[in-house]
């Protein structure tokens, strides 16, 4: 069995928290490992930063297209027999791809694994900006990039994230993956832990859920066999 992961990094003026990102998939204990950050038009250091790791961190750089352009451009250069994903703010538990190859290894049949995410709100937030959220902070099955580990030929099977949205497109994959009749497994622990700041992407395109919305209407669509 292939064991080579190769994981995809779209990163934009991603300087604050690229560097524990990395470290937490460098960390990892599961070996080899590819590393992939498709720099997304960054006007920041992210690149200089990027570079610094040397040949284990491949920096593919590009002019500002949206994540899922980014995330495409990063699968398209991967070589892994298994494809991992990480927002550059978020960071991966230590045994994240130990715990889902081995998942693989017991059931040859799985196209998917996905785990447990837990939200964290970065130090540098205050109380009061922390009061002023609603956010679970305890483990939640991880139906999100960061939280799967897909076997390339799978994912290749269901195609590239959509470049329509820049919101809503796992969601939309997903649901084609549902379509495809994909194998998947949830496991019961956590391997994601997402960073709640001031500036997570979601808070920071509000007028980007209406494709959101778009993507829900299509999945659901989708399951009725209505064509899109």
């Amino acid at each position: 069995m292939d064991h080579l992961v190769s994981v995809v990094i779209p990163a934009h003026n991603s300087e604050r928290y690229i560097v524990p990102a990395l470290d937490s998939i460098l960390s990892q204990q599961h070996r080899p490992i590819e590393i992939l950050v498709v720099d997304d038009g960054s006007t920041d250091s992210t690149s200089q930063i990027v570079r610094r790791y040397g040949p284990e961190v491949r920096l593919i750089e590009q002019d500002q297209r949206g994540h899922p352009t980014a995330r495409n451009a990063g699968i398209r250069a991967a070589t892994g027999a298994f494809l991992g994903f990480l927002d550059h703010d978020d960071l991966w538990s230590p045994d994240k791809l130990e715990l889902q190859i081995a998942a693989f290894e017991r059931n040859p049949t799985l196209d998917l694994v996905f785990g447990h995410i837990q939200n964290f709100f970065t130090p540098e937030m205050t109380e009061e900006e922390r009061n002023r959220l609603a956010v679970p902070l305890h483990p939640l099955p991880g139906l999100l990039q960061g939280a799967m580990l897909a076997r390339r030929a799978s994912f290749d099977r269901v195609g590239l994230f959509s470049e329509k949205r820049g919101t809503g497109d796992f969601l939309d994959w997903y649901g084609r993956a549902l379509q495809a009749q994909i194998n998947i497994e949830m496991l019961p622990e956590t391997v994601v832990h997402r960073r709640i700041h001031a500036n997570n992407y979601q808070r920071m395109h509000k007028h980007e859920r209406r494709q959101y919305l778009h993507a829900v209407k299509e999945l659901l669509d989708r399951r009725r066999g209505i064509p899109g």
